[in-house]
C-alpha cells in the first residue's frame, strides 16, 4: 500500500513488529548484565533486521543515529565479553567474533582484521573509543610498529577533519 502523503511503501508491521521485539528482548538481557555469545549475536541480528526494514522504507536522522547508538551498545558489550572469553576462543571463533562485532572499526581505512583483534584485545571496541584516544594514549597502546604506523596518520587525519568542521 502506498502512502499519498510522502509517497512510500507502508512497513510490514508483523515483521516490524517482531524485529523491534527480538532487539528489545536481546537489549534487555544485556542491561540485566546476561552478555552471552548467543546473546550478543541475536542482538546484532536483531539490529541488522530491523534496520535493513527500515532502509527499505528510507530512514529519517533520528530512527538511523538510535540505531547507531543501539549498534554501539551491543559492540561495547560484545567488546567486555570478548575480554573475558578471549582466552578460550580458538583462532577460528576468534576471528569470526571480530568479523561479526568489529566491523565498524574494520570500515576505518586502513584497519583489517588482525589489527581490529588487537584493539579489542586492549579494550578499543569503536571508532569513537579509537577517535578519543588522545596521540599520547596512541602511542602508548601495546602495539606493533608496523600497526601503529598504520594507526596514527589514521587517526591524526581524524583529529584534523574534527578540528576544521
Amino acid at each position: 500500500m502506498i502512502d499519498e502523503t510522502n509517497n512510500t511503501a507502508e512497513l510490514p508491521a508483523a515483521q516490524l513488529r517482531e524485529a523491534i521485539n527480538a532487539l528489545m528482548q536481546t537489549v534487555t538481557s544485556l542491561l540485566e548484565g546476561e552478555a552471552s555469545l548467543a546473546t550478543l549475536e541475536t542482538a546484532l541480528h536483531s539490529h541488522d533486521a530491523l534496520l535493513d526494514q527500515l532502509a527499505i522504507h528510507s530512514l529519517d536522522a533520528s530512527t538511523l543515529a538510535a540505531l547507531e547508538r543501539i549498534e554501539q551498545f551491543i559492540t561495547l558489550h560484545a567488546g567486555n565479553y570478548y575480554q573475558t572469553a578471549y582466552a578460550e576462543f580458538d583462532n577460528k571463533q576468534k576471528n569470526r567474533f571480530i568479523s561479526l562485532f568489529a566491523r565498524r572499526l574494520l570500515a576505518l581505512d586502513g584497519l583489517g582484521p588482525a589489527t581490529a583483534q588487537q584493539l579489542f584485545q586492549l579494550g578499543v571496541y569503536t571508532p569513537e573509543q579509537f577517535f578519543a584516544l588522545t596521540p599520547g594514549e596512541l602511542a602508548q597502546l601495546q602495539l606493533p610498529p608496523a600497526t601503529l604506523a598504520r594507526l596514527i596518520p589514521l587517526h591524526t587525519q581524524h583529529s584534523l577533519l574534527t578540528q576544521e568542521s
